[in-house]
């Protein structure tokens, strides 16, 4: 049986949300042997106790075998890897005896891959601003309050009930406690919007 090799792999890295793990996966993709009678392929993955250099790792441990039975693609998706673990891969292909000498082929070439480690991610803890206004006549103030991660640049915004920005900005505070204000004129009795967002939980508003 002739030996065939891994030629290309694509390493994946899932979207972290706030408050879920993040995921990973590595997928390798291989050129199909060209013995006849071949019917399937096994994926096999062992730790890479060295280093990697141009996909090649110099030690690796014990592999083991990730596919349960043969697979016919011809590529792999391997979901149990962990952050930061580095891992050493080959294929093998599979043939009935009846047709070839031996059940399965010798390995392909190895494939090394390190997975990047988490990006660490905030906390998402926004809360719904409190808002106060004070108004004498068209004269206006507000202030408003919330709290959010320590550091993380909240922006706000005050709009009016036509659709008009009052005002607007981006805050961090190193304690996680926000408040800002504004004063203008208003029309008496015109509903006001006040709204914070964050990169991690979105964004929350209060009327007033």
């Amino acid at each position: 049986m002739k030996r065939f090799t891994l030629v290309v792999f694509l390493l994946l890295l899932l979207t972290s949300l706030p408050a879920r793990a993040q995921g990973h996966s590595v997928t390798l993709a291989f050129t199909a042997s060209s013995t006849v009678g071949v019917t399937g392929y096994n994926m096999y993955r062992a730790p890479c106790t060295g280093t990697i250099t141009a996909n090649v790792c110099s030690a690796a441990g014990i592999a083991t075998k990730l596919s349960v039975t043969p697979f016919n693609a011809l590529s792999y998706t391997d979901t149990a890897v962990v952050a930061g673990g580095s891992y050493d891969y080959y294929a093998t292909a599979v043939c009935p005896t009846t047709i070839c000498t031996t059940a399965e082929s010798v390995p392909s070439n190895h494939w090394a891959v390190n997975v990047p480690k988490d990006v660490s991610q905030p906390p998402g803890n926004l809360t719904a601003p409190t808002v106060t206004r004070n108004s004498s006549g068209a004269n206006t103030t507000i202030s408003a309050r919330w709290t959010d991660a320590p550091s993380l640049p909240t922006t706000y915004r005050l709009v009016d009930s036509f659709g008009s920005l009052l005002t607007s900005g981006t805050v961090s505070n190193p304690q996680g406690s926000y408040s800002v204000s504004w004063a203008g004129k208003v029309k008496p009795g015109t509903l006001l919007t006040f709204t914070v967002c964050d990169s991690t939980s979105g964004c929350k508003a209060a009327r007033i």
